[in-house]
């Protein structure tokens, strides 16, 4: 690793107190120089457990990495951080336990890295490690905060220290959302895992979060056991290449154990031991051979101690069924190869930018290759009959004004008119209710739209989210909804594959299929719109919202009938 781009590398000392201020230095070598003791070359990490004073000389001295421990009662000050930023001075707290990495404990064993806000939590994980005889390579205390985060340093060993395949995140409550998936994503086309361990959820914010993490292949971790047993599993045993369990038990009743428990986190069992991809043990001692490339981890029924001892070939002992499980899920390959993760599209930074209007919305869908039915904007009757004629009969009416948004509850929509008799009539009737709905509405004109008819009717949405960014949602509508209750959510963007499985998570995929008197409809039309509605999202930065409904779904396409977009704060140039 090149030299001092994390907290621990190069000359350290102890300011303000000794090491049994910060625990987990308890690892590491005897060269930590104190307060004012000599050290071979300038300092580089400065750890400080209180006293305002050092931390003024620190900053003075400008020493790239100040770490602050659980003496610091009080927040860093707005001043303080600023002046930190200033000397290039990343600050680390207050309230760390210290740092646990190659460079201070002088072994480069375990290919894990634990970065952790807290204090307990931390060192909870620290003292089941060491007792389990798992090593971790990396273990950071970021305490209460401070001007160095998490994934900074995660970033840095990513780019750094090619050993580590598990980084693994403890948060009181996640923040940097996406940042945190944008890391994950690069991770995993590395082959490297990410997890992450809340310490505090939000019980709405979890179904989202959920649909995102598995998306990203983020795998969220129960408890700080989890941790401990992932990682013995990272270090001692070969990544398995599929989900495919052949369960080794000494009974009936045991083997259905194991296979309930492996199943219920997605795990194939696999009767023939030759084929599977991992072996799972009941069992203390080595009684099989895997072969090459396959997985082996042995669990007991009662909690002991677990780990494998350093040098021996046996593999991983993670006790307990259920946290032997989720230890080899953890293990398991993300479902995104490398080639897999760079067919996304492409981030574009330019996108097209239009007026902001009522009309935008299906505006920047057709410029995102989003299918829109036939449609004409007219300000008179004679401009009506002449669009109806040249978009063909039967033909639809909406009053378009910013100032009536539901247009269903206004009751300035017309359906389903078949000759010039009908639209003469429904014109001059949908005016008059627009009127009526809103005496001082700024009617913009009568928008004539072909009509519909058959398939199935969609609604796609997407929002910006304060920790996630943009989050693009799918769902069955029209009759539908009432019964089918459900919506389907991704981050943006995303590819049409990833758009496919949407839409077959969704409750209404069946009515896609081919039924009785029936055809089968548009499947990858929708897909392909869905992954461009994503697309769209990320680009266009000043959208707060686009709500597409209904969208209709064909066997010979797709169409988008009404959408209604929601402008964000424009973007300073």
């Amino acid at each position: 690793m090149e030299p001092f781009v994390l907290p621990g590398q190069g000359p350290v000392a102890i300011w303000g107190g000794d090491r049994s201020d910060f625990p987990a230095l308890s690892h590491a070598g005897d060269d930590i120089g104190k307060d004012g003791a000599a050290s071979p070359g300038p300092l580089q990490t400065v750890f400080i457990a209180s006293g305002k004073i050092h931390l003024e000389r620190a900053l003075s001295d400008k020493i790239p990495f100040v770490v602050l421990g659980r003496g610091w009662t009080d927040p860093l000050s707005l001043r303080t951080i600023r002046k930190a930023g200033a000397a290039g001075v990343r600050i680390v707290g207050p309230g760390s336990a210290g740092v646990v990495t190659p460079f201070l404990s002088g072994s480069a064993d375990g290919n894990t890295a634990l970065l952790a806000e807290g204090y307990d939590a931390f060192l909870h994980v620290l003292s089941m490690a060491h007792r389990s005889g798992v090593p971790l390579r990396y273990a950071l205390s970021f305490g209460d905060g401070g001007g160095y985060s998490f994934l900074e340093a995660a970033r840095s060993i990513f780019e750094h220290d090619p050993a580590v395949d598990l980084y693994v995140f403890v948060v009181k409550t996640l923040r940097e959302g996406r940042a945190l998936l944008d890391f994950a994503e690069i991770a995993a086309g590395r082959g490297k895992r990410t997890a992450l361990l809340q310490l505090s959820r939000t019980e709405g914010e979890q179904i989202e979060e959920d649909a995102l993490f598995r998306q990203y292949d983020v795998v969220v971790l129960g408890e700080p056991s989890d941790i401990v047993d992932g990682a013995a599993v990272f270090l001692h045993s070969p990544r398995p290449k599929g989900k495919r369990v052949h369960c080794i038990a000494p009974s009936k009743e045991l083997d259905g154990l194991l296979r309930r428990e492996a199943s219920a986190l997605g795990f194939e069992c696999c009767g023939d031991r030759e084929a599977a991809d991992i072996l799972l043990e009941i069992g203390t001692s080595c009684t099989v051979r895997p072969q090459s490339g396959q997985a082996h981890v042995r669990t007991t029924v009662e909690q002991c101690p677990g780990g494998t001892a350093r040098g021996t070939s046996c593999p991983p002992l993670v006790p307990g069924i259920g946290r032997s499980v989720r230890a080899m899920q953890l293990a398991a390959f993300p479902r995104r190869t490398t080639h897999e993760a760079l067919r996304r599209p492409p981030r574009v930074t330019t996108c097209p930018v239009h007026r902001r209007m009522e009309r935008d919305a299906k505006i920047y869908l057709a410029s995102y290759d989003i299918p829109i039915a036939k449609e004409k904007l007219c300000r008179s009757y004679p401009a009506a009959l002449a669009a109806a004629e040249e978009i063909g009969y039967p033909v639809a009416l909406k009053v378009l004004s910013p100032s009536i948004l539901y247009k269903t509850e206004a009751r300035v929509i017309a359906l389903n008119l078949h000759d010039e008799e009908e639209l003469r009539n429904a014109y001059g009737r949908t005016l008059e209710k627009a009127r009526l709905a809103d005496p001082k509405a700024d009617i913009r004109g009568v928008l004539v739209q072909e009509m519909i008819y058959g398939g199935t009717e969609w609604r796609m949405e997407f929002h910006r989210d304060s920790r996630f960014g943009p989050i693009v949602g799918v769902g069955i509508s029209g009759a539908y909804r009432e019964f089918l209750p459900d919506w389907v959510i991704r981050g943006a963007p995303f590819d049409e594959e990833e758009a496919l499985e949407m839409i077959r998570e969704s409750k209404g995929y069946p009515l896609l299929l081919e039924g009785w008197n029936r055809p089968a409809l548009d499947v990858d039309g929708f897909a392909a719109a869905l992954s461009s509605f994503s697309r769209l999202a990320y680009c266009e930065k000043d959208v707060a919202r686009i709500e597409v409904h209904p969208l209709f779904v064909t066997s010979s396409g797709v169409l988008v009938v009404d959408a209604f977009i929601e402008a964000g704060a424009r973007r300073k140039k």
